[in-house]
């Protein structure tokens, strides 16, 4: 895993993320954490066979979506 340094944070900013990461009982680095994976719209996978279902998942939505024939999929993209 990769180490980020993060300079001249206020102190304001530092102190409201202490505060946010002790009221959800968690470090300031996995608040810091948690923040940033939702920012971003990360969702980390645990376990190696979860990337193998997401990815057949998506797939799956995929072609019930992507389907020219579907009339309210048709509609929706009209809007």
């Amino acid at each position: 895993m990769a180490t980020v340094t993060l300079k001249n944070v206020p102190e304001e900013l530092c102190a409201a993320l202490k505060r946010r990461a002790e009221s959800h009982r968690r470090s300031l680095n996995q608040e810091l954490l948690y923040c940033l994976e939702q920012l971003v719209g990360f969702v980390p996978i645990q376990h190696p066979e979860d990337r193998a279902w997401l990815h057949e998942s998506g797939q799956g939505l995929m072609k019930v979506w992507d389907n020219a024939e579907d009339d309210v999929y048709n509609e929706l993209l009209k809007k």
